[in-house]
């Protein structure tokens, strides 16, 4: 566990991930209880370590990859998994338990995955994601879902949040451009730019995705997004969906829509999402 520096988020599950931290914090390295979204991305930039350890959820894992992607110098990921919804753990294999996860650190052995790159065009601002970004019924969706997990669990609480979300949309016109081609749908519910298998707290999505592929897909959800959710419950995708894939896409929606990606929501479109090929050097 040498030159390694340990992240750690306080609200990781609500607070409740702090009851793994007995595992965690006498192992040798560095140890940062981070206060807030900028200090984690910060911490994991300035940090002269080797490694950056998430210890939290899937949105401790995205600001930590924010933090690297954006350092002067080259550093990999680690994670410690505390949070609520391992997406990003079971789309790269590595386990959640406590003594299971620090075999793997100790063991580094590390694989180059691809991350992906978002451009806000309107100030050219950037952000980067590891597993889904979501166009719609998303960003709602996850505010909702990220307050009533703590009472109903992951699935139920997901899927409760997007029953409520759903009642309240409305659908919309939108431009897509992947890889040059170009595409328009005037009844849009949701569009997902995914790279994990895995969205919504372990809904498998059923693509036969790769961590190191070099693409990323592209979903739209047209005329009925009550479909898809009860088709991802099933295991499968419905027939009526918009799939295609490609490695850089453009996403204009008619109005301007609030994004989520990999668990949290941000800012709005229109963006530019681009895969980055074998970019980060993931232990696991």
């Amino acid at each position: 566990m040498k030159n390694k520096t340990l992240l750690l988020n306080p609200s990781s599950r609500n607070g409740k991930g702090r009851k793994n931290w007995k595992y965690f914090l006498g192992q040798g390295s560095k140890k940062i209880i981070t206060k807030n979204k900028k200090h984690l991305i910060d911490s994991a930039i300035m940090s002269d370590s080797e490694t950056i350890v998430a210890v939290g959820g899937d949105g401790t894992i995205n600001l930590v990859i924010n933090g690297i992607m954006k350092s002067p110098n080259k550093k990999a990921l680690g994670v410690l998994y505390s949070g609520t919804s391992p997406d990003f753990c079971k789309f790269h294999k590595i386990p959640v338990t406590p003594q299971e996860a620090l075999n793997v650190l100790k063991c580094d052995r590390r694989k180059l995955i691809d991350i992906m790159k978002i451009t806000y065009t309107k100030d050219n601002s950037t952000a980067y994601f590891a597993s889904s970004c979501n166009i719609g019924v998303g960003a709602q969706m996850a505010d909702i879902a990220n307050k009533i997990r703590k009472f109903f669990g992951d699935k139920l609480g997901t899927l409760i949040a997007a029953l409520v979300t759903v009642c309240f949309t409305k659908p919309f016109k939108t431009k897509i451009n992947v890889d040059g081609r170009e595409f328009e749908f005037s009844k849009v519910y949701h569009i997902m730019v995914f790279k994990n298998n895995f969205v919504a707290s372990g809904l498998y999505v059923g693509l036969n995705t790769k961590p190191d592929d070099g693409k990323i897909y592209v979903l739209v959800i047209k005329n009925s997004i009550l479909k898809f959710i009860f088709g991802l419950y099933n295991g499968k995708i419905p027939k009526d969906v918009f799939l295609t894939e490609g490695n850089k896409v453009f996403v204009e929606p008619e109005p301007c829509k609030k994004i989520e990606y990999d668990g949290d929501s941000h800012d709005y479109t229109p963006v530019v999402i681009e895969c980055l090929n074998k970019v980060l050097e993931l232990v696991k």
